[in-house]
């Protein structure tokens, strides 16, 4: 029997020794004996997703910080961009308090800090404000000083970059565009040499459940589908928030006022489905006049979802108003038609325009 579908095992535990008195191993070559190490669903979806990403091996954890963590903590010597999303940011910043070598830095600065034999943390597309690292030359830098580069590639997915032209290891938060319908919490590393990493995953119990698994996958297969699609209604909402006189700016990979428009042009296929804009009237009056998008602290779902960043960022206060600002929104563009999108944001501002004015009357 061959299913087309994976099977999804449901179990803690496998037989070990077998009836035949071998031991029981996965494909790596490791003890297949306790679901907290491995687990065949589980295999299956680091194989996919690390065929997508171009790696020969992938690791999948129970949230996207779970991946993020288990890696911090495997790295031991890292410098993390400071435009990464906040809860990263924080977790470096506790990490370094507790004597790990991390060291944090913008973005622009990453080549001339990048640590002799340590690891470089940078997301594609940063969160929240879409700032795009020079890949090409961040990734000379890191072959000169023989350190390795690691990519969150959340934002982008493998179907607008493969992380494998530029890094050796690559991080996603699966509850995003991988799964992509807001049913399931996972993260994924793939990249060369697991072998250690996949230790303090089974010290750390960071590993996936079989259930999730399949769940991701039943996602991969509509991914690049989705991704499309999201950067298509994108770069039409970004395009109107752009031009309208109650945002007083708009951040966007596909807009050529981005001021990394043309590198993004040459790394990405596409632009994505995520942005961040600066409305002029009240980010939180804005929020409570949406009648369609929908205020969730997540992205990558088949409908739209915003969230006011500045508020809602895990940073300490002043860190938060100097690398993001006040009443700043991010805006996850979802499935739908666009002119949904782009016609409940404008009642909503103009909604929020006209409760100013007769407040002020």
């Amino acid at each position: 029997m061959l299913p087309v579908e994976p099977p999804i095992y449901m179990t803690a535990t496998f037989r070990d020794p077998l009836s035949d008195g071998d031991r029981s191993l996965s494909d790596r070559g490791f003890d297949l004996k306790y679901s907290r190490e491995e687990n065949p669903t589980v295999r299956e979806l680091e194989r996919r997703v690390a065929e997508l990403d171009g790696f020969p091996d992938g690791l999948a954890f129970n949230s996207g910080m779970a991946a993020i963590s288990s890696l911090f903590i495997w790295a031991r010597k890292l410098l993390v961009a400071l435009e990464s999303y906040p809860t990263t940011v924080r977790l470096a910043l506790d990490l370094r308090e507790m004597g790990l070598e991390v060291e944090l830095a913008h973005v622009e600065e990453l080549p001339d800090r990048a640590p002799r034999g340590g690891v470089v943390f940078v997301e594609t597309m940063t969160n929240p404000l879409l700032k795009v690292p020079d890949l090409p030359a961040l990734a000379d830098v890191c072959e000169e000083r023989e350190c390795i580069l690691a990519l969150d590639n959340t934002f982008a997915s493998p179907i607008l970059l493969r992380p494998s032209y530029y890094s050796e290891l690559s991080v996603q938060s699966a509850t995003k565009y991988l799964s992509g319908h807001n049913d399931v919490v996972a993260g994924v590393v793939t990249g060369y040499n697991l072998g250690e990493l996949w230790e303090w995953r089974r010290k750390l119990g960071t590993i996936l459940d079989p259930f999730r698994a399949y769940l991701v996958m039943r996602g991969l297969q509509t991914l690049e589908l989705r991704v499309r699609r999201h950067s298509e209604n994108a770069l039409r909402v970004a395009r109107f928030l752009e031009g309208c006189e109650l945002v007083e700016w708009v951040s966007y990979p596909g807009l050529e006022s981005h001021p990394q428009h043309e590198l993004a042009r040459r790394i990405f296929k596409g632009f994505g489905g995520v942005m961040t804009f600066k409305p002029k009237v009240r980010a939180e009056e804005l929020i409570r006049n949406l009648k369609h998008v929908i205020p969730a602290p997540s992205l990558g779902a088949t409908r739209s979802m915003i969230k006011p960043v500045s508020s809602t960022s895990s940073l300490p206060k002043e860190l938060t108003s100097k690398l993001i600002g006040e009443n700043v929104l991010r805006l996850s563009v979802g499935l739908e038609d666009p002119e949904i999108v782009v016609e409940d944001l404008r009642q909503a501002m103009e909604g929020s325009l006209r409760r100013v004015s007769l407040v002020g009357e």
